[in-house]
């Protein structure tokens, strides 16, 4: 009999009356409970949002962090390049160094990486506190050339050498 008040929208023992009666529409068929949205979907739905809200933000945060390691490698790259380079050049002036000062202004090119050195002697005049000069002492500069990215690179080294006349 319950069930059957329930439908017909009809008052039951300790419920209010639906404000559409209270106001004196007659039509309302429906009690304002059947109105309301079930409260098992309102979770539902705002779990759904919560879920959607979460994943967007998972995927903000691994987007960020693919970006982190991407620059991460570039920049281990371009240190690796680096290294590569100044080793090169550290091993092309001891080699060149041991030159008579003829063969001493040469180029050399290394096919693995693609860095061409190249090497120019100069004579140095240097003045000592006693006001001679001395001889046979010259500049070495070491120039590496090389492109990577196709943006060229330049690294340059310069050391004092000595040579000695041959008499």
């Amino acid at each position: 009999m319950k069930t059957d008040a329930k439908g017909q929208g009809q008052r039951i023992k300790g419920q209010s009356m639906p404000p559409q009666e209270a106001w004196g529409n007659k039509h309302a068929s429906l009690p304002i409970y059947a109105l309301r949205p079930k409260p098992y979907a309102a979770r539902r739905a705002y779990i759904l949002f919560e879920l959607v809200l979460a994943l967007g933000i998972f995927a903000i945060a691994v987007l960020g962090l693919a970006k982190s390691l991407n620059q991460a490698l570039e920049t281990a790259n371009l240190l690796k390049r680096d290294q590569i380079i100044r080793i090169g050049m550290r091993n092309f002036l001891e080699e060149i160094r041991r030159k008579p000062l003829t063969d001493m202004s040469t180029s050399m090119m290394d096919t693995t990486y693609g860095v061409t050195y190249t090497s120019v002697t100069e004579p140095v005049t240097l003045r000592t506190t006693s006001g001679t000069n001395l001889t046979d002492i010259y500049n070495l500069t070491i120039k590496a050339t090389s492109s990577f990215n196709e943006v060229p690179e330049e690294a340059t080294l310069s050391v004092y050498v000595y040579k000695p006349a041959q008499r």
